[in-house]
């Protein structure tokens, strides 16, 4: 009798939600049969930073389970090195893989943090994370801005879904989230969603548990949105660019021979592009050296900052995930530093606060903090020049080769 009455009911319900839970991997077997399976695509997508990638999802899904993309998370740097600049360097190496940018100006660890969390493919994955000291100069860590215009609903649905995480962990993603809730302002369930979560109790249990099947429509639409933007991204980069098809490296080669004439070539082009004594390109030597600039950082702390304990969230996502990552230690401009006076026993600390971080967790490290005063490793106040760049691109093959 109760079948006969609330059956039809029921099974409605199951293939309704099944068909929810079955969208996600539809509309990533649909995007990449009619828009990404083009050889080269998805390498070209990647050689910049793109709205699409850092708001969106399938993109940076794509990269990470295509065995020759290595996926690099930064913040403006991954746009400066000129001609050294790793999506150019590697394009024209044969070293098996290809830069995909993932990152750009004001990310910083919890953006980083919000890309990663929700993905599924990153057990042994190898990936690429630059950060330089500034991010660490604000007390309050990364602001309600920043984090709206680098971040999305999207990503924080497939966070607090993923089976991937423990619900402790989740638990302090979500409470970091709604202290900064700007992010959140058009999505008000997604915001109570959150709030419920973090309510200790049995009832909060409950509410989010009926919450669930809603969470789940509600990102299914978003993937959804984020499948027609792959779209018209494809669509820009056939129209602007040719798609290059990647010859990739099978062999295990050794390209240490270059690796001197490429740091060469990088001072060659530094000494034609900085002449001062400060290090920093000429084109911005004006800007760094206006009245009031000397001496202005004396005051400047890099501790304490709540970017340590978003940074620490960011480790333990990718330790819960079993990725593989490399930390690129950015030092900051010796020479500049010095004249804006920024204490220089700040910046020893901070190196080893943040690499004893670091390798707490199990994590390599490309520590070039020693190169503060190295002519021509940076290009202004805290981004890495041609040849810091050139440096890096030999570390990071070295470290894909390992």
């Amino acid at each position: 009798m109760f079948f006969r009455r609330f059956g039809p009911m029921l099974i409605g319900l199951l293939f309704f939600y099944g068909t929810i839970l079955g969208m996600k991997p539809l509309i990533e077997y649909t995007s990449n049969f009619l828009w990404l399976k083009q050889p080269g695509m998805i390498e070209a997508i990647g050689m910049k930073a793109r709205s699409e990638v850092m708001l969106g999802s399938l993109l940076q899904t794509k990269a990470l389970v295509t065995p020759d993309v290595l996926p690099f998370y930064g913040s403006s740097e991954l746009g400066t090195g000129f001609e050294f600049n790793p999506t150019n360097v590697f394009s024209h190496r044969h070293a098996g893989f290809t830069p995909f940018i993932i990152g750009r100006g004001s990310v910083q660890s919890f953006v980083n943090l919000l890309n990663l969390a929700g993905q599924e493919n990153l057990r042994g994955r190898k990936m690429i994370f630059t950060f330089s000291p500034d991010w660490f100069a604000e007390r309050k860590g990364l602001d309600n801005e920043h984090l709206a215009m680098n971040s999305s609903p999207l990503h924080i649905y497939q966070v607090m879904l993923t089976p991937d995480l423990s619900a402790e962990l989740k638990r302090e993603i979500a409470q970091r989230i709604l202290e900064i809730p700007e992010v959140l302002k058009d999505d008000p369930f997604l915001q109570n969603y959150l709030q419920t979560y973090i309510t200790p109790g049995l009832w909060s249990k409950m509410k989010v548990l009926a919450d669930w099947p809603q969470a789940e429509t509600e990102c299914a639409a978003l993937e959804l949105q984020d499948a027609i933007n792959v779209r018209y991204v494809v669509n820009e980069v056939k129209s602007q660019e040719a798609v290059p098809v990647f010859q990739k490296s099978k062999q295990a080669e050794s390209y240490d021979d270059t690796w001197d004439k490429l740091l060469t070539q990088s001072e060659q082009r530094g000494k034609g592009l900085i002449t001062n004594n400060l290090n920093i390109l000429d084109s911005l030597y004006a800007k760094h050296t206006e009245l009031g600039t000397k001496g202005s950082w004396s005051k400047l702390k890099l501790y304490p900052s709540k970017e340590y304990q978003d940074f620490d969230l960011m480790l333990r996502v990718l330790q819960q995930k079993g990725a593989k990552p490399l930390f690129v230690l950015i030092p900051a401009n010796g020479r500049w530093a010095d004249y804006a006076g920024f204490n220089p026993q700040e910046r020893k600390d901070y190196y080893r606060r943040i690499r004893a971080i670091i390798q707490e967790k199990g994590f390599s490290v490309a520590d070039f903090s020693f190169r503060e005063y190295e002519p021509y490793f940076m290009q202004d106040t805290w981004h890495l020049g041609l040849k810091g760049w050139a440096e890096v691109d030999k570390a990071i093959e070295q470290y894909v080769k390992s």
